[in-house]
């Protein structure tokens, strides 16, 4: 009994030193790893009105759609989330691309770097902190079209979300921002990716999270997006599904009680057999809020709009 146990306790022991080792060599690498997801859609399959268009960041040519609204009231820069592209289904961001041209406002969304259509340069994730200068170029893009006098609205999902106030906080000017379901704490959000990615308990994914954010160069600390955003001016609604397992609502909270700026709408609660996310697997409600309550979602956004612009 007395060998057994023993052979138990090394067994576990080794399996403990080697799951720490891996998480702190291969960590940082996997943390940021991503496959290409390539565009196969466009505005025009919901009757939608776009250009395609260039934009250069960095000395990289970031393809995008530009959607002008007939008689604009302001021009929305659209950011998507990690992993993703201009097109992501967890929005869906056609159809919410067409909401926000019938609320006139025009509309030009991009693929990050390393996402989508545009160039590829390491393949991997800077969780908004190196994908922000994009979000700059777009503004001076918009400029450069004759666009510089009306408002400028950020809307972005995820880790689009804080790519969104690393662009602010590193200069961008915007008259309102709108964040569904922001990426506020990278550590937190690598833990639960690690649950929502291999169904494991979030806690067994702190190692990784930790060399990943420590030793790696992903932000963490006073450098999280949610802590950086509690000292911003700019008038924001911060859309958050209360379920959300990957940028959880506690974080979306902590904001909101920090800032008097940010407006928290937290969406209705759906079932987890729910026809809007059934499709999703453990990665339930993240962004689901228009899919899930597209009437909801459009009033929050109106609602707060007419107040901002």
């Amino acid at each position: 009994m007395r060998t057994s146990l023993k052979v138990f306790t090394w067994g576990t022991g080794l399996a403990v030193v080697a799951w720490l080792l891996a998480s702190f060599i291969w960590g940082p690498k996997l943390a940021v790893q991503m496959a290409a997801n390539p565009v196969t859609s466009s505005p025009a399959d919901v009757g939608v009105a776009y250009q395609n268009v260039r934009v250069s960041s960095d000395g990289l040519e970031l393809e995008g759609w530009w959607m002008p609204a007939e008689n604009p009231k302001g021009v929305v820069l659209f950011v998507h989330g990690a992993g993703s592209n201009r097109t992501s289904w967890f929005l869906p961001s056609l159809e919410f691309y067409q909401m926000l041209v019938g609320l006139d406002l025009s509309v030009i969304s991009i693929d990050l770097r390393n996402h989508g259509n545009s160039p590829k340069t390491d393949g991997e994730l800077g969780m908004g902190a190196k994908e922000w200068p994009d979000l700059i170029a777009v503004s001076h893009w918009v400029d450069a079209q004759g666009y510089s006098e009306l408002p400028k609205i950020g809307v972005s999902l995820s880790m689009g979300g804080a790519t969104t106030l690393y662009a602010v906080h590193g200069g961008l000017a915007l008259d309102a921002m709108v964040l569904i379901d922001p990426l506020l704490n990278t550590t937190d959000a690598l833990m639960q990716g690690g649950w929502v990615a291999f169904g494991l308990p979030p806690g067994l994914f702190a190692p990784m999270a930790w060399s990943a954010t420590r030793m790696g160069e992903l932000p963490y600390g006073a450098l999280d997006a949610g802590i950086l955003a509690e000292s911003m001016t700019i008038p924001t609604l911060l859309i958050q599904d209360p379920d959300d397992p990957i940028t959880r609502l506690p974080f979306a909270q902590k904001l909101a009680s920090a800032n008097s700026n940010i407006a928290l709408a937290i969406a209705p609660a759906v079932t987890t057999n729910h026809a809007c996310i059934n499709a999703k697997g453990r990665w339930g409600t993240h962004v689901a809020a228009f899919k899930c309550h597209e009437s909801w979602t459009v009033e929050q956004l109106s609602e707060f709009l007419s107040q901002n612009l």
